[in-house]
């Protein structure tokens, strides 16, 4: 587990992992905005947001971002926890602590199940205790320097941009980490794929209250493409995105995870 309230940022040096943690039990000031380099080409931000909620919810901020780097890769997370910041909070530790010794080189499809499965079970090891029933959207992303996979649930959105491609890949679904799908349901209905990494590309994670809240009607796709453009630093990129939330008005917690070509 995460230690409870803080932040991780750790370097692991018999492995050659970078890890970066922000979590939104640990945020929760409107307004508020951190930021965590993890080396390597890879940085992460979150915010509570800047506006009240308008919605009822449960605690003030649910979303959690986090991100390992090693010379090969970057492994890019985001989580929208939904009735709380249990379901967010400890699916992305499940997914931390698989991978704390290495970034994985490449998905395959058991390991994305296993993974998946382990973090259905940790979220309802964690609804057992007292306390409401909690959700969470997911996207796990790793990039190399030719190739991206993924795979997610629920609402948080994944964008590619580079001057060959720039878009948003599927990785939404109608059902969210939590709601105890087993192997067979996850097997057919997670969000998952994999595409060549053009040259130079960004790889941008983001939960809703980024994609909800973007200034002058832009889309996802543009804004994400006028956030990084001309920008050479990751952790800038993540400003610049969580920037864009704060201009949009952003009523909703906002997480971003970022990757730049090295």
């Amino acid at each position: 587990m995460m230690p409870r309230g803080h932040d991780r940022i750790a370097d692991a040096p018999d492995t050659g992992v970078t890890s970066a943690t922000l979590l939104g039990r640990a945020h929760r000031l409107s307004g508020q905005v951190a930021v965590a380099d993890a080396g390597g080409r890879a940085a992460v931000g979150l915010a509570r947001g800047w506006m009240p909620k308008p919605y009822a919810y449960v605690d003030p901020n649910e979303d959690v971002v986090a991100c390992s780097v090693a010379d090969h890769g970057h492994l890019l997370i985001v989580a929208d926890g939904h009735n709380g910041h249990r379901a967010s909070h400890v699916a992305v530790a499940e997914v931390m602590d698989t991978f704390a010794d290495a970034v994985p080189e490449h998905f395959d499809q058991d390991t994305v199940l296993d993974v998946s499965e382990a973090v259905e079970r940790r979220i309802a090891a964690a609804n057992a205790a007292d306390g409401p029933r909690s959700r969470t959207t997911m996207v796990v992303a790793l990039r190399t320097a030719t190739q991206l996979w993924w795979f997610a649930a629920g609402d948080s959105a994944l964008t590619i941009v580079s001057a060959r491609r720039t878009g948003p890949l599927p990785a939404a679904t109608r059902w969210f980490f939590g709601d105890g799908l087993d192997r067979g349901a996850l097997a057919r209905s997670l969000a998952s794929g994999r595409i060549a990494v053009p040259d130079g590309a960004w790889v941008v994670l983001a939960t809703d209250g980024y994609t909800d809240y973007l200034p002058d009607h832009l889309t996802v796709s543009s804004a994400t493409a006028v956030a990084v453009a001309g920008v050479d630093e990751p952790a800038d990129a993540a400003h610049a995105l969580l920037d864009q939330a704060r201009r949009g008005g952003a009523g909703d917690n906002v997480g971003v995870a970022v990757s730049a070509a090295w």
